[in-house]
């Protein structure tokens, strides 16, 4: 990202603001609580300055005078403090409530997109985005925002205290101050800036890269291997120490040299106080003011300080906004108003592409209710795809997607979820109670309902083996269940939904035999008067389909049942004979043919 981009960018206050809602008047509440305890917190300089100038140096030693000047000291110190905490206590409010409505409004948003958003997307790194960029957003307006308040203002109020008491003290005393902002000013120069943006971004593919490099450890370990042979991942290492010896050295003189200077003010001040004193100066009024200033002239070091982190959390938190507007970034699809959803499910001359590559050309076919369609075929043919578009993950680029003779398009959101039933290749179950991840099918479920879902599914034992049955909360003291068991739990809930529409993908993949027989025992039950359209690999589970289409390089190569299909000794064929010698692969029989 370059500089000339960010000069475009929107501000980053102004991308927060909208998140504030109803609270936004916090921030400027806090900022003025934070401004007026910047004034009030240097006033006790003033009386400190009367009680060591014009009592203790006079000779004229007063306890009434100096414990006046002390109380009021002490007093202004409070009440800056006090300020200070109200301007605190008042951003943080502010930020809790940028940084909730940053995951609540960009959570809505992810849930408007299409579901094709989620297919290759991790869950993980979602949630990660949105709650840790949330965060990023935090110490910046809890504490950031009200300390520039106070870094604008005090700074005006030290620069009438250095003129106020002895101009040329004063003068002086500011020599540090320029010196320390030209130096932040060279280390924030756009060599720097540069550095500092591919270091972070080296940092992001780093971070993928390692957690790519943890999952494969298994893998790294049973070869032998080290980190050294996951190039991609010691190259980024490499690279980010690069990056890190050159934007540490291009700090190193220049921050040396702004911690010497910035509390350096003695080294200047001292030498003009003593010309002073011997060019015939009040020694009394000469020592008085140097001690003011030799308290204040190092404040400016810290003002400036300030300036810089402020820069650095206001950097980190529009890499956060960035980052969740990139990752939101997806057209959302639009929906009509039409409730009333048909039955059956066509496709009419349907292509669809995942950027250049077309996946699916000209694809036609209908499945009519009470009708099992099956879609065979070797990977990287457009069968999931074809179910992701009947469940509009995505529109088709070109063609219709059709429910009820009606263009899918028109259908009211809520409306057509109703109508499909989803059972994936991998089952989802949150970590809930049974009751609650089955109510997911439908809300309003009787218990006498789940549990003929469960019959059905042949999921009720699994259920009954467990001490609190429906009540027992997934994912909990080692309640887990096997790839097969889950999907059973999952087809309860399908049944419990009870849509017109199934669209079963893969979903005996990760079965057992045992459970592949139970699972396809319901699955014709859950079929049963219902538009089913099912995806597979085991070609023993197409079977008994009503048609199969057989999927190949995105169109549809041959179309029938079973028979029909090996009568005709084309793809189907071939895929069948493949599938039966894999079945009936044995250990050992290749050597004993070699014998």
């Amino acid at each position: 990202m370059n500089s000339t981009t960010k000069q475009k960018k929107t501000p980053i206050l102004k991308r927060l603001l909208p998140y504030a809602g109803n609270k936004r008047i916090l921030l400027p509440l806090a900022m003025v609580f934070s401004a007026l305890s910047g004034i009030i917190v240097l006033m006790p300089m003033v009386y400190i300055h009367k009680i060591v100038s014009g009592i203790i140096l006079s000779g004229a030693a007063d306890g009434v005078s100096i414990r006046y000047y002390a109380i009021l000291a002490a007093s202004f110190a409070a009440a800056g403090l006090l300020l200070y905490f109200l301007a605190l206590m008042v951003s943080h409010l502010f930020a809790f409530e940028v940084e909730a409505n940053i995951v609540k409004i960009n959570v809505r948003k992810m849930l408007a997109k299409p579901l094709g958003f989620f297919a290759n997307r991790e869950s993980g790194n979602l949630r990660k985005t949105i709650v840790d960029g949330a965060a990023e957003t935090h110490t910046m307006l809890a504490h950031q925002l009200p300390d520039l308040a106070m870094t604008i203002v005090s700074p005006i109020v030290l620069l009438v205290f250095f003129f106020l008491f002895d101009w040329r003290l004063g003068l002086v005393s500011l020599i540090p101050m320029l010196v320390g902002m030209i130096l932040m000013s060279f280390m924030a120069s756009k060599k720097n800036l540069k550095i500092r943006d591919e270091y972070y971004e080296y940092q992001a593919h780093l971070s993928a890269e390692s957690v790519e490099y943890v999952r494969g450890i298994p893998v790294v370990k049973t070869f032998a291997q080290s980190v050294e042979s996951f190039d991609r991942l010691y190259s980024l290492i490499m690279k980010a120490k690069e990056f890190v010896v050159r934007w540490s050295m291009g700090y190193k003189n220049k921050m040396s040299i702004f911690e010497a200077v910035s509390s350096s003010t003695a080294f200047f001040l001292v030498p003009v106080a003593i010309l002073l004193f011997t060019s015939g100066g009040d020694m009394r009024q000469v020592i008085g003011n140097s001690v003011i200033y030799l308290l204040i002239g190092p404040v400016f070091g810290i003002f400036v300080m300030r300036s810089a982190t402020l820069r650095n959390f206001v950097y980190f938190a529009e890499l956060a906004l960035d980052k969740i507007d990139a990752t939101l970034e997806h057209d959302d699809l639009a929906y009509g108003s039409q409730t009333d959803v048909g039955e059956g499910l066509e496709f009419r001359n349907v292509s669809f592409s995942y950027g250049k590559e077309k996946v699916l050309d000209n694809v036609s076919f209908k499945v009519n209710k009470g009708e099992t369609v099956a879609l065979v075929g070797a990977s990287g043919g457009g069968k999931t795809t074809v179910a992701r578009l009947a469940a509009r993950f995505w529109d088709a680029d070109e063609g219709t997607v059709l429910i009820g003779d009606t263009d899918i398009k028109t259908y009211d959101k809520s409306a057509l979820m109703k109508k499909i039933a989803f059972v994936f290749q991998s089952p989802k179950l949150f970590k809930m109670s049974l009751r609650k991840n089955l109510l997911l099918g439908r809300s309003d479920a009787s218990d006498k309902e789940i549990e003929k879902a469960l019959t059905q599914s042949g999921a009720k034992e699994i259920v009954d083996k467990l001490e609190k049955g429906l009540d027992t909360v997934y994912g909990t003291k080692g309640t887990y269940f096997s790839g097969g068991e889950a999907q059973r739990i999952a087809i309860a809930r399908a049944f419990l939904k009870d849509a017109d529409i199934i669209i079963l993908d893969e979903a005996t993949a990760f079965a057992d035999p045992e459970n592949e027989h139970i699972i396809q025992a319901s699955f014709r039950e859950l079929s049963k008067n219902k538009t089913t359209l099912m995806i597979a690999h085991r070609l023993s589970t197409v079977v008994d389909a009503d048609r199969i289409l057989v999927m190949e390089n995105g169109k549809i190569a041959e179309s029938g049942t079973h028979q029909a299909l090996l009568t005709q000794g084309g793809v189907y064929k071939r895929l069948w004979d493949e599938f039966q010698k894999a079945a009936n692969w044995k250990i050992g029989s290749r050597n004993e043919e070699l014998v």
